[in-house]
């Protein structure tokens, strides 16, 4: 195991290497989330079309076959004792002229959800951006700790050697040395468990990106030194990061264009009240057949009845709405209603967004001052080893109290790569909030 844990970074160095940038563009194209919210868009396209094609005329046709026993009507339209069959055929056809700008206000009202559903899409993608972000530090975080766990594991396999000289010379005793080997297998442990957590790391990476070949997966390791001096120079406050979301987050425009949605389905629900004018027009014709003719009589030919028989109309029909049992006037109060809904959605987004924007900063000024305490502290432990290390090489000093400086110097060198990748975070999210790409 430990073997393998040695050559984990090796290994992980002979295997394609992926940006952050790359791994936030992999993640756009097959995260089934994101898919869903494209799919939930190209319906409200369709929705779209199906309104606006609702202008255009419609268009019937019609074909009866019926046959008659009995006492029947003829052609002429006569009743008389006889078995026949009438054959018709009609195209019937009719436009909406005016229905109180009911269509025009439901076109511009479905766009409107449209632009709203382009935005739900959008905000779906900075949510699987930051995601996959906070994934890639962790991936870095979790090999900066393996790598740590390696340092202080040849520090421990260097203290067993210096105790094994100082037994060896008299100085210490042989108990000290059971001791030093004994804190070199916890630390074994601990590499152990550092490289499954730099495994895990990259597990839950992959699989936000829905990327299935996690064996020949890596991530490219940037300059965090220059990354940490640029974010710490970058910070903005919040009120200047707030002023930019309110004009860029999808969150707020999608609530916007919902509540002028709102008000466009309001105007269409008042459509009803008005009268509707409907143009029309058809054609139609039959063919009459007697089976009960007298002898020398016959029926009329299919020419000359299709000849005689053809009808044309058109004509004008206005809908004048009396009383629809208040469904009219209920769709308008619901159509208020939800426009006071949208108004409150908005409002909530807007201050939703300012909490987060107040957090975000608050956040990575804690972080940034954590990052500076810890480097300190981080600088302190690693003179206290050295002074210790040289007492115990003199024999000045015993094991148990080397190992805990030892122990310190991993704990101050752990607690600063932490510090530093949340840093990272949230000073990403911070000038994500202002605007700045996240790579």
């Amino acid at each position: 195991m430990l073997f393998f844990s040695g050559s984990l970074l090796t290994a992980q160095s002979q295997k394609k290497a992926w940006t952050l940038e790359e791994c936030i563009e992999y993640a756009m194209e097959n995260n089934i989330g994101v898919k869903r919210y494209e799919l939930a868009k190209e319906n409200q396209e369709i929705t779209v079309e199906t309104t606006r094609f609702s202008r255009l005329p419609d268009l019937s046709a019609n074909v009866g076959q019926t046959f008659y026993f009995g006492r029947t009507p003829d052609r002429d339209g006569v009743y008389q004792d006889q078995t026949g069959s009438n054959s018709s055929l009609g195209i019937n056809t009719s436009v909406n002229l005016f229905s109180g700008f009911q269509v025009t206000n439901q076109i511009k009202a479905d766009k409107l959800e449209l632009q709203a559903a382009v935005e739900d899409l959008n905000r779906a993608r900075e949510d699987l951006s930051l995601a996959v972000t906070g994934y890639y530090l962790q991936v870095l975080l979790s090999r900066e700790l393996y790598e740590i766990a390696l340092d202080q594991l040849e520090l421990n396999k260097k203290q067993v050697e210096q105790t094994r000289l100082l037994v060896e010379a008299g100085k210490s005793s042989e108990s000290d040395l059971y001791d030093a080997k004994s804190s070199l297998a916890q630390q074994e442990m601990q590499v152990t468990e550092s490289a499954n957590n730099f495994q895990l790391a990259l597990l839950d990476l992959t699989q936000t990106m829905n990327l299935p070949d996690v064996e020949n997966f890596d991530v490219a390791l940037p300059d965090v030194s220059d990354m940490i001096s640029r974010e710490a120079a970058g910070l903005v406050m919040p009120a200047q990061a707030y002023h930019v979301s309110l004009l860029q987050r999808p969150a707020i425009k999608a609530a916007e264009y919902r509540l002028e949605g709102s008000e466009m389905s309001l105007k269409a629900a008042k459509g009803a009240y008005y009268p509707s004018l409907r143009l029309g027009a058809g054609y139609s014709n039959s063919y009459y057949y007697n089976y009960s003719l007298a002898a020398g009589m016959s029926n009329a030919s299919l020419a000359d009845q299709l000849a005689q028989n053809s009808a044309q109309s058109i004509g004008l029909s206005l809908s004048v709405p009396l009383f629809n049992k208040m469904a009219t006037r209920n769709r308008v109060r619901s159509a208020r209603l939800n426009i006071e809904n949208q108004e409150l959605l908005l409002s909530q987004a807007k201050q939703d967004l300012y909490k987060e924007v107040q957090q975000a900063y608050y956040n990575a000024v804690a972080a940034h001052e954590k990052y500076k305490s810890s480097e300190t502290a981080v600088e302190a432990a690693s003179l206290a080893y050295e002074f210790e290390e040289q007492k115990y090489e003199a024999g000045r000093s015993n094991i148990y109290t080397f190992d805990q400086v030892r122990l310190r110097l991993s704990a101050a060198r752990s607690e600063t790569a932490q510090a530093k990748y949340n840093f990272l975070f949230r000073s990403r999210i911070l000038a994500f909030y202002n605007g700045v790409s996240l790579f």
